[in-house]
């Protein structure tokens, strides 16, 4: 039996586990060997161990088994166990005479009212004095005092025994913590080597305790949005990463069920018959490096003044990204990383890449003091998942958001701010209440709107703009609009929605008109502006 020692070389992360590759070499000499990998950690699962080799041997059969190891603790428990006793003892001897004397005060009380019960009768046979009443009270008062003192006593000692005992039993428990089973795998593997010579096994297999999440920055710059992915990892697997080979994959190791369509079955309902009891019930993306800038050219003559060149931006590396199958995204770091065993999470950057990107503006007069501007953004080739997303403009934070889940190619709206480089107004221009005369009996209101977005940015704009006018489904209540005068993109249950497109520095006017007709006994509700 060979013991072989090997090394984490490779780690894939999925979002809720993780796929482990070791490595190991060995010189062997011809003949059937049989090599053992220890120290696997117990979170593996145990049917996902797979080998593979190279060298000049033939692999015949894979043994994993389960190994526990008990750590017995280095200190002697006797002269603790020794102390323990001791003050267990002394604990229930404290307790017992404060009892005792718990009773003697109750005694000593009954005693007192027992005699000044009778005191009455005695004395007025003019068989005892009043001094006999005031002595004996004076006496019992300072027996009282007495016991109760000493009850004091005896309970402050009793808490400091309970305190010891505390600490001796504290310290009993924390060495006794210290004696643990440790569960392991351990991998013999079966091997007919054919010549003496070096050979390397590989063994890969599946643990839970692993998982990833994902965080995003993005910078929102004109016609493009910059998208920095970082990959929040979290390594509990009783395993340490050190310097390994770090792949980042979107796949997520739980299995996923197709489910089959079944009927859905209605009938009339039937109450349940009352019950006599009730039993309770229990990509390939690679190195987006930033060019280093170029070093500023030299003041004339290169003399006294001459400005020192700035140093080169620092370049950084991001990870090859690939877009497997149903859209699975996996990023293979360029350089080894170190993530430890500990209850951190360590953000590794994964890529940083240019999406395309449209800003559109946004207005609705009557909800919405400002106008807002947004991003519509582009996808990539990779899966956007779920996960919190620190947004920017041309620089400038604007805030964090969480993000659904975006799938390759798929557009979304993303970075809504306030936009202080465009002024927008409603005004009322005109307002006509009931024409006597016109309407056969009806009531009337008109009124006439002038909206007016003016442009402070310094490139043409595009902005979406959606006021509303009444609308009533009541046939006694009409609401004329003339739809083709108003040049609306699209109008819906009296929301009208306007696409306009404008210069830098310039202003569009949108003016539209309507009048509601209502019959005279009708109130509407709620009432007009």
């Amino acid at each position: 039996m060979t013991q072989l020692s090997t090394k984490i070389a490779r780690v894939t992360a999925f979002r809720d586990g993780a796929r482990v590759t070791r490595i190991g070499k060995k010189k062997l000499s011809a003949g059937p060997q049989k090599i053992t990998i220890s120290g696997i950690t117990s979170h593996a699962r145990e049917d996902s161990f797979r080998v593979k080799g190279k060298g000049p041997a033939a692999l015949s059969t894979i043994d994993v088994r389960s190994i526990d190891t008990i750590y017995e603790p280095s200190e002697d428990l006797k002269p603790l166990h020794d102390a323990l006793d001791v003050l267990e003892k002394k604990q229930i001897q404290v307790s017992d005479e404060i009892e005792i004397y718990q009773a003697r005060l109750v005694n000593l009380t009954n005693m007192t009212e027992q005699f000044a019960g009778v005191f009455g009768t005695i004395f007025a046979a003019n068989e005892a004095k009043i001094s006999q009443l005031t002595e004996m009270d004076q006496t019992a008062t300072e027996r009282a005092e007495e016991t109760q003192e000493k009850i004091r006593s005896l309970e402050q000692e009793l808490e400091d025994v309970q305190n010891q005992l505390a600490v001796v039993r504290h310290n009993i428990g924390r060495i006794q913590s210290k004696t643990r089973t440790e569960t392991n795998y351990e991998v013999e593997v079966s091997l007919e080597v054919a010549q003496d010579s070096e050979i390397e096994l590989e063994i890969t297999y599946q643990c839970h305790g692993a998982q990833w999440s994902p965080s995003y920055d993005v910078d929102l710059l004109q016609g493009t949005a910059k998208l920095r992915r970082v990959a929040m990892v979290r390594n509990q697997t009783k395993e340490d990463w050190n310097k390994v080979g770090l792949t980042i994959s979107t796949a997520t190791a739980r299995p996923v069920e197709a489910v089959e369509g079944s009927p859905f079955w209605i009938s009339i309902y039937s109450p349940p018959r009352p019950k006599a009891s009730r039993r309770s019930r229990s990509m390939k993306m690679k190195k987006g490096l930033a060019m280093p800038s170029a070093a500023p050219p030299p003041a004339p003559g290169g003399g006294f003044g001459a400005m020192p060149p700035e140093p080169p931006v620092m370049t950084e590396e991001f990870a090859e990204a690939f877009e497997s199958a149903s859209g699975i995204s996996v990023y293979e770091l360029p350089k080894p990383m170190t993530i430890p065993y500990d209850n951190e999470k360590h953000p590794v950057t994964l890529t940083e890449e240019d999406l395309d990107s449209k800003t559109i503006h946004y207005w609705y007069p009557d909800g919405m003091a400002e106008v807002v501007a947004q991003d519509e953004v582009t996808n990539g080739d990779s899966v956007i998942l779920p996960g919190s997303m620190k947004v920017y403009a041309e620089g400038d934070y604007i805030g964090e958001t969480n993000i659904e889940q975006i799938s390759p190619r798929e557009e979304f709206k993303l970075g809504t701010r306030t936009a202080y480089d465009v002024k927008a107004q409603k005004h009322l221009v005109e307002k006509d209440i009931e024409k006597a005369g016109i309407t056969r009996g009806k009531r009337r209101r008109y009124y006439k709107y002038r909206l007016e977005i003016e442009s402070f940015s310094k490139r043409p704009l595009e902005i979406e703009i959606v006021d509303r006018v009444p609308h009533s489904n009541s046939t006694a209540i009409e609401v004329k609009l003339d739809v083709e005068k108003l040049g609306v993109l699209k109008i819906e249950l009296g929301v009208l929605k306007w696409t306009k497109n404008i210069d830098a520095g310039q202003k569009v006017e949108i003016i539209y008109d309507y009048e509601v007709l209502w019959e005279r006994d009708v109130t509407i509700s709620p009432p007009l502006p």
